[in-house]
Order: structure tokens, then C-alpha cells, then sequence
């Protein structure tokens, strides 16, 4: 399995991008950033996006995603998400209003996007992919994912708060071979982590000992720009070479 990292920031500056990761070429998970760093013939592999929850910054660069599909012989993107999700993206992006809605707009007989349900605890293979969703403890609904491929598994808690349920079935896995969990907020800034859904560097400690795994390697991403340094201070003291910061470009290869 084969991430690359197109933004993994908590928000967007000159230099730093939202959150969208690319699969071995052809899987997105989440597109905060996606179109808009990839070449079109790099576009045109991708054939499926997982969505952790429909925030902004996972969903803004979807409809370029789609949009540049029009008129090509590539087939249909499909999202892949829960039900309140997949209902925002109908309801509030792809409605007519804000964005033409293209699950009604074909390349010949292939609509440009179809939406595919996924359901809590339940395993959905995308591709050669398993993917399991769990839901997480963020402001709107949420899931964070297991991604297993080839005796290799991968846990992306997506946008959280402290949280149970991921870490009690990613520990069961002993294929397990990176955890990547965000990191938002300092410890000085504590009360709008909480009220926002999301965590600091303590809350991160606090959940990874919930997964016992000393020796999985640990990669942070979502750092809001303003407090990168000080986020990776923090975690640094506690995790030293375990801790790996992601930034844009940058490929893990499980």
C-alpha cells in the first residue's frame, strides 16, 4: 500500500494543504486536496474516494475532481462514505445549487459519480482494499478507517476527539503497520480542541495507549498551521523517533 501525501494540513496557506491522501494511484482518501496538485492523466486513474466526513477541508476539491471527468472515456468516480455523509454531499454540494449534481450527468452510458454506502464495523473492499469505518468522536458525524491490504493494515483516525472504538479494533490487528492520527490543537488551546471535535497533543498520547502497540511508527497530520511547532514539540518529548510529522509530498510506502 502506497500513500502519498497531496495535503495534510488543518487548513491552507502558501505552503501548507487540506487533508487528501492518493492509494497506490488510484484511491483517494478524502479530497481536501486532490485536482488541484494532480496532472488530468493522473486524475483520470483515480476511480474511487473515500470520505471520513464532510467538512470543507475533506471535500473541497471533489467537484474539480468530477468535473474534469466530463467528455472522458475514463469511468465514473464513486465516493464512498456513511449515509449522513454521502446525504450532505447530495444535499449541499452536488444539489444543482452549489455544484451540478453529476450522478445525473453521464459520459455516455457512465454517470460521473456514483455514491457506494459505507457502514460502521462493517468491511467494504475498494479495489484490492478492505476498509473498515468506525465512528469517531467529532462535531458532525465521523468515522476514522482500517485499511488492510496484503497482510498490511493501516489506521486513520480522521477528524477526532478522544475516541474508543477504532483503537479497540485496530488493536486486534497484528498485521498493524501505522497508525496516522491527527494532531489540531497545542495543549495551551485544549478547550477549542474539545469544543471542535479534535485533539492535542496529550489527548493523542491519552488514545495511543488505548492501542498498546509500542512499536507501530506514528504519523500525525491535520496541524494547524499557526501551531505546527509547538504541536510537534509537545509529541516529540513523548514519542521521539516513533513520531513521523507528515507533510506534503512526502510517501509512506506499508
Amino acid at each position: 500500500m502506497r500513500l502519498e501525501v497531496l495535503g495534510c494540513h488543518g487548513s491552507e496557506t502558501l505552503t501548507t494543504r487540506t487533508v487528501g491522501f492518493l492509494i497506490d494511484d488510484e484511491l483517494m482518501l478524502e479530497a481536501g486536496t486532490a485536482a488541484s496538485v494532480l496532472t488530468l492523466e493522473r486524475q483520470r486513474k483515480i476511480n474511487s474516494v473515500i470520505i471520513s466526513h464532510a467538512h470543507l477541508d475533506h471535500i473541497k476539491d471533489l467537484p474539480f475532481l468530477v468535473d474534469n471527468r466530463i467528455g472522458e472515456s475514463a469511468t465514473s468516480i464513486t465516493v464512498f462514505a456513511i449515509d449522513v455523509v454521502l446525504e450532505d454531499l447530495r444535499r449541499h454540494l452536488f444539489n444543482d445549487s452549489i455544484w451540478p449534481d453529476f450522478t445525473r450527468i453521464y459520459n455516455g452510458n457512465t454517470p460521473l459519480l456514483r455514491f457506494e454506502t459505507l457502514h460502521a464495523g462493517a468491511c467494504t473492499r475498494i479495489g484490492d482494499i478492505e476498509v473498515t469505518p468506525h465512528g469517531v468522536s467529532h462535531v458532525i458525524p465521523s468515522v476514522g478507517l482500517l485499511l488492510q491490504k496484503q497482510g498490511r493494515a493501516l489506521l486513520y483516525t480522521g477528524d477526532t476527539g478522544t475516541t474508543d472504538t477504532i483503537w479497540q479494533a485496530a488493536s486486534n490487528l497484528p498485521e498493524l503497520s501505522a497508525v496516522l492520527i491527527e494532531a489540531s490543537f497545542p495543549e495551551t488551546m485544549e478547550h477549542i480542541a474539545k469544543v471542535s471535535g479534535h485533539m492535542t497533543p496529550s489527548m493523542l498520547l491519552q488514545d495511543l495507549c488505548k492501542l498498546n502497540r509500542p512499536e507501530v511508527p506514528v504519523y500525525i497530520f491535520h496541524m494547524k498551521p499557526n501551531y505546527e511547532k509547538d504541536i510537534v514539540d509537545e509529541l516529540r518529548r513523548e514519542l521521539k523517533d516513533r513520531l513521523h510529522v507528515l507533510q506534503e509530498g512526502d510517501i509512506i510506502q506499508l
